[in-house]
């Protein structure tokens, strides 16, 4: 195995790395209970498996029909925003289908983007994983390999420090999965609709940068750090959004919990009563 095999694994360990940490931050930061998180894992998992159906069904066509019908630059905005859409119709859309069946998923802002750091915890320890996979098989020359690898060898080539782009990636998508899915679910359970508004465009806009990327097909001629750089707006605009589903639904349920002698996190408490004057 030559030293250019090795350095393939990095990006995968990364992707765990951060998935893990991710995790671990958002679990003793939020101060929620564990199960949160796994829903957001369940919610997750739901819509993506919803949205690579549909994916297989209606991307080819439509894809090929813009490919015969408009210009090139006209495609790579229109299939961007076309795959961008469909990704939000699924995963936004069905957090908020959960919300309005279930409203204790946004109850509180805490709830809310533990939700959300779950589900993108978990997108980022698949990709890792798969990543470790791939590269292991083309380290063991498993046949059918060999495109893969000329793939991996074209991206490395053509973008500087290669092996931190997927990182960070995940760095940035951790963030926008929480921010969205925290608006959204808050949205529904406070029945404020412009946050819903909100999380379901950043997260089309988000996911449509990415599918423009792949209907250029200039994937592995250009440097992924051009990508990233586009995406990392969305990171920046979810900090805030983030601090400000906290502050504003989230550290009274935190002062709460302090004030519970038994310190159970998501355990109700009785509001304060005013004795009656005697």
């Amino acid at each position: 195995m030559n030293e250019d095999i090795l350095l393939y694994f990095i990006p995968g360990l990364g992707m765990i790395i951060v998935a893990a940490t991710a995790a671990i931050y958002g679990w003793r930061a939020l101060r929620v209970q564990i199960r949160w998180f796994w829903a957001g894992v369940g919610l997750w998992v739901t819509a993506v498996i919803l949205k690579s159906i549909s994916a297989l069904l209606a991307n080819p066509p439509v894809l090929g029909f813009l490919k015969e019908n408009l210009s090139y630059p006209v495609l790579v905005v229109s299939g961007g925003l076309f795959i961008g859409i469909q990704s939000s119709v699924f995963e936004m859309g069905f957090t908020l289908l959960a919300c309005l069946i279930w409203r204790q998923l946004g109850r509180d802002g805490r709830r809310a983007i533990g939700i959300g750091v779950g589900a993108g915890s978990f997108e980022a320890l698949l990709l890792g994983l798969s990543s470790l996979a791939a590269v292991i098989a083309i380290a063991a020359g498993v046949p059918g390999t060999e495109g893969v690898r000329t793939g991996l060898e074209s991206t490395a080539s053509a973008t500087p420090l290669f092996w931190l782009v997927a990182p960070v990636e995940r760095i940035i998508a951790i963030l926008c999965h929480a921010s969205t899915r925290a608006l959204v679910l808050l949205g529904a359970a406070k029945k404020r609709w412009l946050l819903i508004f909100w999380g379901f465009l950043i997260f089309a806009l988000l996911d449509g940068v990415a599918g423009a990327a792949h209907v250029s097909g200039k994937l592995g001629a250009i440097s992924l750090w051009w990508i990233e750089l586009v995406l990392l707006p969305f990171a920046l605009v979810s900090v805030p959004i983030l601090r400000w589903c906290y502050r504003r639904w989230g550290e009274p349920e935190a002062r709460v919990r302090a004030l519970n002698e038994h310190g159970q996190p998501d355990a109700p408490v009785d509001p304060p009563r005013r004795d009656a004057e005697l």
